[in-house]
């Protein structure tokens, strides 16, 4: 009897997720103590999750597809709660402090704020096969110090995601050499991205449709902030200079409105004419939808735009590549008060928060809890859900670099699998990268820059002046929380920036 339930029960999850029966795991499961046969000897009936979550589809689809999964297998029960994005930060802080959620999924530069609910990773976790696999950037992202509280589930970052096929158009490339003297090619630097942006907005390509340049997030929200600081990265992350990339470690005097930021905004303002038809608000979904049916040559952004133009059925499958975010040749020197020109372009990849998840320490519930989020990354259900786009779940661990699986799971072509799987690969081997503000209170600032980024879009300041006013918004907040207070969690950034 045991056997047969066994049986049903392995058959109920593969039917549930169509995508798990071409799984692409490697290494026996019976190995794996989070595998859906190591669930299915799990007896979790009477225990209750309640779990904590964003809207769908972005982590809150994968999240019910792996809780209806984990309830067949254990025998446990699943309640799970969707927030809105622009409501999920207050209410992570809230159902911690209330005990309301057993797990607990949220955007992973919170850490400061909720760390004093979570239960350290366990021991059988840390141990597993899955969690070793884990790429050693976001093991750090996990941990506090030297204590891993945070499961990783997914692995953000930005980069470039560009039409393959219309750069390498011979008709394109012979114009715009005629028209700059310059060959076409993928772009080194902001400026650079641009210029091939213009040259391609508004033309109309061989099929009738009418391309624009670039599509990015617009819309005044958190993500606005996120997108600026990628874009402010080349001209402000010095490689030389140590000691803080938001603000002075020392002093804790922002540094969000010096020249490196305030040249990054200006290109930014520089950008709004590029967009496609409604571009000036673009919010991340829009950026996905826009860039994944092939309205703009560009999208910098998280990985789902890319993923969205690969799925399988897309006209634009295999014709997008990826590339490194565009650098700077001119790099903003704090310490002298100077540009430093350089040689080679100097570029500073942005691994943007990801999603993450934790236990909270309040939980009766702890084994259970651990064992669902387990489930939720292990191997057969990290395969499936890093092939569907609006899943929101990005590569993390090592055996997602692998070309194979992307070729082979996911049906790309050699040629674009390569382009991505060395994008991320120099990205996590940088030495110059930049971070998330991973500080009390960080999404405040976060949002804080977004509105000053906004208002100078929109024209309303220039760009001095609307960094100048987040900065004098960032010196109070911080005053609010505590300049000691803020200065040590800072730190464990700084020093994470400054010795990877």
């Amino acid at each position: 009897m045991k056997f047969r339930l066994l049986v049903l029960a392995l058959v109920l999850v593969v039917s549930a997720n169509p995508l798990v029966r071409i799984g692409f795991a490697s290494g026996p499961p019976s190995s794996d103590p989070y595998s859906s046969s190591a669930m299915a000897t799990k007896n979790y009936h009477g225990v209750t999750l309640d779990v904590l979550t964003l809207e769908k589809p972005v982590l809150g689809e994968p999240t019910e597809l792996h809780a209806r999964q984990f309830e067949k297998l254990t025998g446990a029960k699943v309640n799970v709660t969707h927030v809105a994005f622009d409501k999920f930060y207050q209410e992570v802080l809230l159902g911690l402090k209330q005990d309301k959620y057993d797990v607990v999924f949220y955007g992973s530069m919170w850490i400061a704020d909720v760390l004093p609910y979570l239960e350290p990773i366990p021991s059988k976790m840390l141990n597993s096969d899955q969690y070793r696999d884990v790429l050693p950037h976001y093991k750090s992202i996990a941990s506090w110090g030297k204590v891993p509280y945070q499961v990783p589930v997914d692995g953000d970052r930005h980069y470039l995601q560009y039409r393959k096929d219309l750069l390498e158009n011979a008709e394109y490339r012979a114009a715009f050499k005629k028209q700059t003297g310059r060959e076409l090619a993928v772009p080194k630097t902001w400026p650079e991205l641009q210029e091939v942006a213009r040259f391609f907005h508004g033309r109309k390509l061989g099929d009738g449709r009418v391309i624009s340049g670039i599509a990015e997030v617009t819309v005044s929200d958190a993500l606005l902030g996120n997108q600026f600081i990628k874009r402010a990265a080349p001209y402000a992350k010095h490689p030389n200079v140590k000691g803080g990339f938001y603000f002075d470690l020392k002093t804790m005097e922002p540094l969000i409105n010096t020249p490196g930021f305030v040249k990054a905004l200006e290109d930014f303002v520089a950008a709004q004419d590029l967009y496609p038809p409604g571009g000036k608000t673009f919010s991340f979904p829009q950026v996905i939808q826009s860039f994944g049916r092939g309205d703009a040559v560009f999208s910098d952004s998280w990985d789902d735009p890319f993923i969205q133009a690969m799925g399988k059925g897309n006209p634009l499958r295999n014709k997008v590549a990826a590339a490194i975010s565009p650098g700077s040749r001119q790099v903003w020197n704090r310490k002298t008060g100077k540009w430093d020109n350089f040689p080679a372009v100097n570029y500073a990849p942005y691994i943007v928060y990801g999603w993450t998840s934790a236990v909270p320490r309040a939980t009766p519930h702890k084994d259970a809890a651990f064992d669902f989020l387990g489930f939720f990354g292990n191997r057969e259900n990290h395969a499936s859900d890093l092939l569907v786009g609006r899943f929101g779940i990005n590569p993390f661990r090592h055996s997602d670099l692998n070309k194979n699986f992307w070729v082979q799971r996911a049906g790309w072509n050699d040629e674009v699998a390569a382009s991505y799987i060395q994008t991320l690969d120099r990205m996590n081997k940088s030495k110059n990268r930049v971070l998330d503000l991973r500080i009390h209170r960080g999404q405040e600032y976060v949002y804080l820059l977004s509105v000053g980024v906004y208002r100078a879009l929109t024209g309303r300041e220039s760009p001095q002046s609307a960094l100048d006013n987040v900065a004098e918004r960032w010196r109070q907040l911080t005053r609010n929380i505590g300049v000691e207070k803020q200065r040590e969690a800072y730190r464990h950034l700084v020093h994470f920036e400054d010795n990877q």
